[in-house]
């Protein structure tokens, strides 16, 4: 192995971060695709639970990232913040760190709501998705767009004056919600609006989003 590799299943999920992380900081990295009936790569099973029994999972559980000195990580929260540290992708004081942490903390939030939509019976989906557009989101955006704007206007990033871990969790959050059905409500506030297309933009980013490297983006149910 002479690239870092991520290990996780060929999707978007809780790997999505991590991957914007490795987008903005230019980082070579190979992925370890887990699929039923998938060939093995590079000498590992790609069936979860023939991976799962090689002891290579430190949790039983992916995402994992895996440096090529055998240096082992899990929890997709601990992979994304090691490597946005790493890379000049986290603020230098601790107040800043720590409000790059209530930003990514609160996106984490909203997508368990999101979440919600998975677990619900088809039959009463469409009234989350109600109580989601009119209620959930509005009430966490409405919040969030507050954060933005208590930095510098809004005109910039969530934290200081460099992009952070903190904007690609937003940036990830807001494409979720838009491509979910729910862009009319993120229109509701302009400097979200604005600070996606900003974020978007960045040259690496917008390489990333138009590669082939990226998985599809698969609906959670009834969008």
């Amino acid at each position: 192995m002479t690239k870092p590799t991520l290990i996780y299943f060929a999707g978007r999920g809780r790997a999505e971060l991590i991957r914007l992380v490795l987008a903005e900081a230019a980082v070579e990295y190979q992925e370890h695709v887990i699929g039923n009936g998938t060939p093995p790569s590079n000498g590992r099973p790609t069936d979860f639970q023939t991976l799962k029994a090689t002891g290579t999972l430190p949790f039983d559980a992916v995402p994992v990232w895996e440096e090529p000195d055998g240096f082992r990580l899990a929890q997709s929260a601990a992979i994304a913040s090691y490597l946005a540290r790493g890379h000049g992708l986290y603020p230098k004081t601790d107040r800043e760190a720590a409000r790059c942490d209530q930003a990514i903390g609160a996106c984490d939030d909203v997508r368990l709501e999101m979440r919600k939509l998975v677990a619900a019976a088809p039959a009463e989906r469409a009234a989350l998705r109600e109580e989601l557009a009119t209620k959930t989101l509005p009430r966490w955006l409405g919040d969030i767009d507050r954060m933005l704007k208590a930095n510098r206007d809004g005109t910039g990033f969530v934290v200081g004056d460099a992009v952070s871990i903190a904007d690609l969790a937003l940036w990830y959050l807001l494409e979720l919600i838009q491509d979910n059905g729910f862009g009319a409500t993120v229109a509701r506030f302009p400097p979200l609006v604005a600070f996606a297309d900003r974020i978007g933009q960045r040259p690496r980013i917008a390489a990333y989003l138009t590669s082939g490297r990226r998985h599809p983006f698969v609906p959670l149910p009834g969008a």
